[in-house]
Protein backbone atom coordinates (compact mmCIF):
# COMPACT_ATOMS: atom_id res chain seq x y z
CA UNK A 1 0.00 0.00 0.00
CA UNK A 2 2.93 2.36 0.68
CA UNK A 3 4.37 2.12 -2.48
CA UNK A 4 0.95 1.94 -4.27
CA UNK A 5 -0.04 5.46 -2.67
CA UNK A 6 3.29 7.31 -2.49
CA UNK A 7 3.24 9.10 -5.98
CA UNK A 8 -0.43 9.87 -5.75
CA UNK A 9 -0.12 10.96 -1.87
CA UNK A 10 2.61 13.92 -3.28
CA UNK A 11 0.08 15.10 -5.78
CA UNK A 12 -3.42 15.08 -3.46
CA UNK A 13 -1.29 17.12 -0.59
CA UNK A 14 0.40 19.45 -3.55
CA UNK A 15 -3.24 20.10 -4.66
CA UNK A 16 -4.37 20.64 -1.37
CA UNK A 17 -2.10 23.26 -0.55
CA UNK A 18 -2.14 25.28 -3.61
CA UNK A 19 -6.04 24.85 -4.49
CA UNK A 20 -5.56 22.93 -7.75
CA UNK A 21 -7.94 20.28 -8.48
CA UNK A 22 -7.08 18.57 -11.37
CA UNK A 23 -5.24 15.31 -10.94
CA UNK A 24 -3.26 12.85 -12.87
CA UNK A 25 -5.54 9.80 -14.23
CA UNK A 26 -3.04 7.88 -13.20
CA UNK A 27 -3.38 9.05 -9.70
CA UNK A 28 -7.11 9.01 -9.90
CA UNK A 29 -7.28 5.94 -10.76
CA UNK A 30 -4.86 4.37 -7.59
CA UNK A 31 -7.27 6.69 -5.51
CA UNK A 32 -10.39 4.73 -6.64
CA UNK A 33 -9.08 1.58 -6.46
CA UNK A 34 -6.54 2.02 -3.59
CA UNK A 35 -9.80 2.87 -1.16
CA UNK A 36 -12.14 0.39 -2.32
CA UNK A 37 -9.27 -2.46 -1.52
CA UNK A 38 -8.01 -1.09 1.66
CA UNK A 39 -10.20 1.36 3.97
CA UNK A 40 -7.29 2.59 5.32
CA UNK A 41 -5.89 4.51 2.48
CA UNK A 42 -9.51 6.13 2.74
CA UNK A 43 -9.14 7.09 6.15
CA UNK A 44 -5.54 8.93 5.35
CA UNK A 45 -7.81 11.11 2.82
CA UNK A 46 -10.01 12.34 5.37
CA UNK A 47 -7.41 13.07 7.66
CA UNK A 48 -5.52 14.80 4.82
CA UNK A 49 -8.35 17.25 4.58
CA UNK A 50 -9.20 17.78 8.67
CA UNK A 51 -6.26 17.87 10.24
CA UNK A 52 -2.91 19.92 9.80
CA UNK A 53 0.36 18.68 7.72
CA UNK A 54 2.00 19.86 11.09
CA UNK A 55 0.05 17.47 13.29
CA UNK A 56 -0.18 14.50 10.58
CA UNK A 57 2.53 15.28 8.26
CA UNK A 58 2.49 13.05 4.80
CA UNK A 59 4.76 10.02 6.59
CA UNK A 60 1.95 9.72 9.46
CA UNK A 61 -0.88 10.07 6.71
CA UNK A 62 1.41 6.92 4.80
CA UNK A 63 1.64 5.17 8.04
CA UNK A 64 -1.99 5.23 8.56
CA UNK A 65 -2.55 3.91 5.18
CA UNK A 66 0.00 1.12 4.63
CA UNK A 67 0.04 -0.23 8.47
CA UNK A 68 -3.45 0.31 9.68
CA UNK A 69 -3.33 -2.47 11.74
CA UNK A 70 -0.46 -1.72 14.14
CA UNK A 71 -1.38 -0.88 18.09
CA UNK A 72 0.29 2.74 17.33
CA UNK A 73 -1.43 3.52 13.98
CA UNK A 74 -4.82 2.27 15.84
CA UNK A 75 -4.01 4.95 18.54
CA UNK A 76 -2.85 7.71 17.01
CA UNK A 77 -5.62 7.69 14.28
CA UNK A 78 -8.03 7.33 17.12
CA UNK A 79 -6.65 10.24 19.06
CA UNK A 80 -6.24 12.55 15.55
CA UNK A 81 -10.21 11.76 14.98
CA UNK A 82 -10.99 12.41 18.72
CA UNK A 83 -9.29 16.01 19.08
CA UNK A 84 -10.33 16.93 15.63
CA UNK A 85 -14.25 16.18 16.41
CA UNK A 86 -14.20 17.30 20.03
CA UNK A 87 -11.77 20.36 20.26
CA UNK A 88 -13.94 23.49 18.96
CA UNK A 89 -10.67 25.46 18.72
CA UNK A 90 -9.45 23.19 15.44
CA UNK A 91 -11.45 24.46 12.52
CA UNK A 92 -11.57 23.28 8.79
CA UNK A 93 -9.34 24.79 6.52
CA UNK A 94 -12.28 25.55 4.00
CA UNK A 95 -10.46 25.93 0.93
CA UNK A 96 -7.93 22.90 1.81
CA UNK A 97 -11.59 21.03 2.28
CA UNK A 98 -12.89 22.10 -1.08
CA UNK A 99 -9.92 21.38 -3.00
CA UNK A 100 -10.15 18.20 -1.85
CA UNK A 101 -13.84 17.59 -2.52
CA UNK A 102 -13.64 18.75 -5.76
CA UNK A 103 -10.69 16.26 -6.95
CA UNK A 104 -12.91 13.70 -5.01
CA UNK A 105 -15.74 14.36 -7.01
CA UNK A 106 -13.41 14.15 -9.94
CA UNK A 107 -12.24 10.55 -9.08
CA UNK A 108 -15.84 9.60 -8.93
CA UNK A 109 -17.01 11.12 -11.79
CA UNK A 110 -13.86 8.68 -13.55
CA UNK A 111 -14.53 5.56 -11.85
CA UNK A 112 -17.04 3.29 -12.62
CA UNK A 113 -19.23 1.35 -9.75
CA UNK A 114 -18.21 0.42 -7.14
CA UNK A 115 -14.80 2.72 -7.19
CA UNK A 116 -16.48 5.77 -6.95
CA UNK A 117 -18.08 4.93 -4.20
CA UNK A 118 -15.46 5.53 -1.28
CA UNK A 119 -14.72 8.72 -3.01
CA UNK A 120 -18.27 9.87 -2.78
CA UNK A 121 -18.41 9.06 0.70
CA UNK A 122 -15.49 11.12 1.36
CA UNK A 123 -16.93 13.58 -0.14
CA UNK A 124 -19.89 13.74 1.48
CA UNK A 125 -17.81 13.22 5.57
CA UNK A 126 -15.98 16.53 4.55
CA UNK A 127 -19.18 18.49 3.52
CA UNK A 128 -20.37 17.44 6.70
CA UNK A 129 -17.18 18.39 8.38
CA UNK A 130 -17.89 21.77 7.17
CA UNK A 131 -21.16 21.64 8.12
CA UNK A 132 -22.80 21.61 4.52
CA UNK A 133 -25.79 20.20 3.91
CA UNK A 134 -25.21 18.93 0.72
CA UNK A 135 -23.47 16.03 2.87
CA UNK A 136 -26.79 14.46 3.48
CA UNK A 137 -27.78 14.01 -0.45
CA UNK A 138 -24.32 12.80 -1.07
CA UNK A 139 -24.16 10.32 1.78
CA UNK A 140 -28.05 8.77 0.20
CA UNK A 141 -26.20 8.83 -3.11
CA UNK A 142 -23.34 6.68 -1.53
CA UNK A 143 -25.86 4.48 0.13
CA UNK A 144 -27.69 4.19 -3.47
CA UNK A 145 -24.74 2.83 -5.14
CA UNK A 146 -23.71 0.54 -1.85
CA UNK A 147 -25.86 0.09 1.19
CA UNK A 148 -23.03 -1.48 2.99
CA UNK A 149 -21.07 1.63 2.77
CA UNK A 150 -20.44 2.35 6.77
CA UNK A 151 -19.34 5.86 6.17
CA UNK A 152 -21.93 7.60 4.05
CA UNK A 153 -24.28 5.82 6.96
CA UNK A 154 -22.28 7.18 9.46
CA UNK A 155 -22.44 11.01 7.52
CA UNK A 156 -25.95 10.24 6.91
CA UNK A 157 -26.99 9.61 10.58
CA UNK A 158 -24.79 12.09 12.15
CA UNK A 159 -26.43 15.18 9.92
CA UNK A 160 -29.74 13.50 10.31
CA UNK A 161 -29.25 13.93 14.04
CA UNK A 162 -27.51 17.36 13.89
CA UNK A 163 -24.48 15.55 15.34
CA UNK A 164 -21.27 18.19 14.20
CA UNK A 165 -17.75 18.41 15.11
CA UNK A 166 -16.97 20.33 18.28
CA UNK A 167 -16.03 23.63 16.14
CA UNK A 168 -19.48 23.55 14.13
CA UNK A 169 -21.62 23.26 17.40
CA UNK A 170 -21.27 25.97 18.91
Amino acid sequence: DADWMSDPLDEWLVNLDSGETVLDRDTMAAFAVGMNETLSIRDALILSLIIDEQRCPKTQLMEFAARPHSKRNKRRMGELLTVAFEDEGIVPDKERCHAGIAMLLDIADAAPVPYCVQPLAVAAYTLWWLGDSRAVTMALQCLLLDEECSLAAMVFSAAQRGVAPAWGSG
